[in-house]
């Protein structure tokens, strides 16, 4: 029977997995290609680069406030680190100054060396860091781990690095807690120095300079204090290990990024193909035409490794014998059962309108009709290339009562010498000779319909094989004064906005479409009737 769009149709979901399915199918060397070129390269670079090793140490923040009388509440112990506070510290000038000169002072190598200086002074003055860098995981006062990692190119080297920055964080937190205690200690300097100044002005053995005799006294037993707080003062920071020489290096890995290349560039390429078939808008199978609100007669399966010769054979008794017999089913009930006159043509080149006319005059042959095809693409015929035309003899056609070696130009001009091959099995075939501008102009002469309505009373059904239409109007001329056109368009290469244009076209003309075969249909979209095979059934 006949589609139309009333016709029940498998689900949204399933049909657009098979379609997708069907898109990765045809781009599928590419999408292999590609990824597997793209790891190889990649595993080629990545293998070439230098080794970084990398080394690791923690510090531990934990430490409390502490302050002591002597010093006027000055505190001995480093106060809490603010977040962030130690990434500062250990990118600054300071900092780095202190990393490279014991950098300098190890026994690494002078390139080595030479080029870790470079890289610290480098990552300073554009403050974006690699060398060295900190994460914190600290609670809400501030306490817990600073682990530090060091990037070299030995894993001496980042053991080294590693060490030296915590050498040099840690320096700088004993500094810090100095830095107070040191303040404090000055001030009570200065107020010694005040009180000698004033005992010096005194009487000696007075009330006021033995009453500040003792109060010095108490000064120079805090200073002496203060001097040794300054000596014993911590910082907040404690080490909690040093860094070990790492075994691995932490790139380059081929294995691994050649890995996440070729699965990144295999989904952006199967990403791509999808986008690209997208926008395309294919037509795919018979539910993409049925959405434009036109009959599909049915769909050819595509034969992969087949010559156009090989195409009738096919179609009496092969793979496209029941495809083409549902499409004769179709068009019979769309046309009258004698004397019909069909042309049959496609949007472009190469979508398959002669393979139709083969299969389909041999699917009406296979059935008991009496056909004759008439190669009217006087661009491109292909028609010769289906039959097999050597030594096969020449019939008169109506008009013309002696078989004489005719083409169509010659029929047209000389309608009383019409004559066509008789190619067996009831099928008559009128080649087109002559191609050309001369030639098509023959297609629009006036009496040409009345001739072929003259032809076609010896025959149950007449099959023109016309030119693409996008590309000339020779098939919208024929079609007008017809009984029926069929639109023959390729699956998977047809895109919907051409389909949508040639049916407006077709439309405007008068011309009468009977419906659209789709052809070269993959077969995971293909009908059930395609797969279907006699052989398959048990014997009894």
């Amino acid at each position: 029977m006949t589609l139309t769009p009333d016709t029940t149709r498998r689900s949204s979901d399933d049909i657009d997995l098979l379609q997708v399915l069907e898109t990765l199918r045809r781009a599928w060397i590419p999408l292999t290609v590609v990824p597997v070129v793209l790891a190889a390269a990649t595993y080629l670079i990545s293998s070439r680069q230098a080794p970084t090793f990398e080394a690791g140490t923690s510090l531990m923040s934990s430490m409390p406030d502490t302050s002591n009388d002597t010093l006027k509440g000055a505190s001995v112990t480093a106060s809490q680190l603010p977040q962030g506070a130690v990434d500062e510290v250990i990118h600054s000038r300071a900092s780095v100054a202190r990393i490279t000169d014991l950098i300098g002072k190890s026994s690494l190598p002078a390139d080595i060396k030479a080029k870790i200086t470079a890289d610290l002074a480098n990552e300073l003055a554009n403050d974006k860091y690699a060398r060295v860098t900190v994460k914190a995981r600290l609670d809400q006062q501030q306490r817990g781990v600073y682990d530090l990692k060091a990037s070299a190119e030995s894993p001496e080297a980042a053991r080294l690095l590693a060490n030296a920055a915590a050498a040099s964080l840690l320096a700088w937190d004993v500094e810090r807690a100095r830095s107070g205690v040191a303040r404090a200690r000055e001030n009570l300097q200065r107020q010694l120095d005040n009180l000698n100044a004033r005992l010096g002005a005194l009487t000696p053995g007075s009330l006021e300079a033995q009453s500040l005799v003792a109060a010095r006294g108490q000064l120079l037993l805090n200073l002496s204090q203060a001097t040794v707080f300054e000596e014993g003062a911590s910082g907040n920071l404690t080490l909690l290990a040093e860094a070990n020489a790492p075994r691995r290096p932490v790139t380059p890995k081929p294995t691994r990024n050649a890995a996440l290349v070729f699965l990144l560039s295999l989904f952006a390429g199967a990403g791509v193909a999808l986008l690209t078939d997208a926008l395309r808008r294919r037509v795919r199978n018979a539910g993409d035409v049925l959405q434009l609100g036109v009959n599909t007669l049915g769909e050819l399966p595509r034969v992969p490794r087949i010559k156009r010769g090989q195409v009738v054979g096919l179609a009496r008794t092969g793979q496209l014998y029941e495809p083409s017999g549902f499409i004769r089913v179709n068009v019979a009930s769309a046309i009258p059962e004698t004397s019909a006159v069909i042309a049959v043509t496609s949007p472009r080149p190469g979508e398959g309108k002669s393979t139709l006319v083969a299969t389909l005059a041999t699917s009406y042959s296979t059935a008991g009709k009496k056909i004759l095809i008439i190669d009217m693409d006087l661009h491109r015929p292909s028609q010769q290339e289906y039959w097999s035309v050597s030594g096969r003899p020449w019939v008169p056609l109506a008009g013309n009562t002696v078989p004489l070696r005719c083409d169509v130009t010659q029929a047209i001009e000389h309608p009383t010498q019409a004559s066509a091959l008789d190619v067996g099995g009831g099928v008559h075939y009128l080649p087109a000779g002559e191609t050309g501008r001369r030639a098509a102009a023959l297609l629009s002469r006036p009496d040409l319909p009345d001739l072929l309505r003259r032809w076609a009373a010896d025959y149950d059904l007449v099959l023109l094989d016309t030119p693409p239409v996008l590309a000339l109007a020779d098939a919208y001329v024929i079609g007008q004064k017809m009984d029926g056109m069929i639109l023959v368009v390729e699956s998977g290469e047809t895109s919907l906005p051409e389909l949508q244009r040639v049916l407006g076209t077709i439309g405007s003309t008068g011309a009468q479409l009977i419906g659209v075969v789709i052809n070269k249909v993959a077969k995971s979209g293909a009908g059930y009737y395609y797969n279907y095979n006699y052989n398959t059934i048990p014997k009894p």
